[in-house]
């Protein structure tokens, strides 16, 4: 027992002595353990430059700001985007106009012809036959009723409406809102008309033809609300008619205009035909002064506002 005991404490000496001579070996040796660093001293002080060889698919490339690549952000040759905004602001605020408008010209219309629904088939019943014109003369007296009256005033906003459609269709400028514009024209027409109603007054006292003037004055009424009837479906047709046949259509518009006003004209002249022999001298200068010569000054001053816009 004694024995194995002094060998086992000289095998744990042995033991011992060679952990003790490898830890002095394994200090000034390689620690097989140990994490070197895989760049040295110098290359970890560099700045890191970024690979731009890389070939990521997340990456975000800024575009070339100069040379043959760069894109262009000016407006192309076609036209301004902006100018075109405008436009398509301006084209919608004119719908939107003629949409009320329309609305309102129907609305008094209906209502009109609500309240006096036999105006119309009598104002047409004297646009064709001079006794009935006559007869209705007789029951309105020197002064025309209330419902002549607005059916007249109804002629005045339709006929506005149109100048206003051939003002836009002609490029006229006539004001920069669209409400101004068409108040001026419909005021326009009615000064015109007005003018003539006053004129013929005042023949009225100068000429021994009062009972003649007075029935040429009346039949302008009622051709004028017979005419106010006839422009709707041509302002209809101009403001929402196909773009190529407006023009068609504005013809057609003058026609039927100029149809009206030379039968008017004949009707005229049969008002007055017992004094066309006695008085032709003065008839001509009544039909130049009056009905020719307002005529060829309007048309003037459009073809002159036509040309310089």
């Amino acid at each position: 027992m004694k024995g194995k005991t002094i060998l086992r404490r000289a095998w744990f000496g042995l033991l011992l002595i060679l952990a003790t001579a490898v830890g002095l070996l394994a200090q000034n040796g390689q620690n097989p353990f140990e994490l070197k660093p895989r760049l040295s001293k110098e290359e970890a002080a560099a700045p890191v430059q970024a690979d731009t060889n890389t070939s990521n698919p997340f990456e975000i490339v800024a575009p070339p700001s100069s040379g043959a690549e760069a894109v262009s952000i000016e407006p192309s040759a076609e036209g301004d985007p902006g100018q075109a905004m405008v436009s398509s602001s301006s084209e919608a605020r004119y719908r939107r106009f003629l949409f009320t408008i329309v609305i309102q010209l129907f609305l008094l219309l209906t209502i009109l012809f609500t309240l006096f629904r036999s105006i119309p088939a009598r104002a047409y019943r004297a646009f064709l036959n001079d006794n009935m014109l006559s007869q209705l003369h007789r029951e309105q007296g020197s002064i025309v009723s209330i419902p002549y009256f607005l059916f007249y005033l109804f002629f005045f906003f339709n006929g506005g409406f149109f100048l206003f459609l051939l003002s836009w269709h002609y490029g006229i400028p006539i004001a920069e809102r669209h409400w101004v514009s068409f108040a001026l024209l419909t005021g326009g027409l009615a000064g015109i008309f007005a003018a003539k109603h006053l004129l013929l007054k005042v023949l009225e006292a100068v000429l021994p033809v009062q009972k003649e003037l007075r029935v040429y004055s009346f039949t302008i009424i009622i051709f004028s609300i017979v005419l106010g009837f006839l422009l709707m479906p041509f302002n209809l047709l101009i403001a929402y008619g196909p773009a190529d046949a407006v023009s068609g259509v504005i013809v057609l518009a003058f026609t039927m205009l100029g149809l009206v006003f030379a039968f008017r004209f004949v009707r005229g002249v049969f008002i007055a035909g017992r004094f066309v022999a006695l008085h032709l001298f003065h008839f001509l200068l009544y039909i130049c002064t009056v009905e020719i010569a307002p005529a060829l000054i309007v048309a003037k001053v459009v073809y002159m506002a036509a040309n310089s816009s």
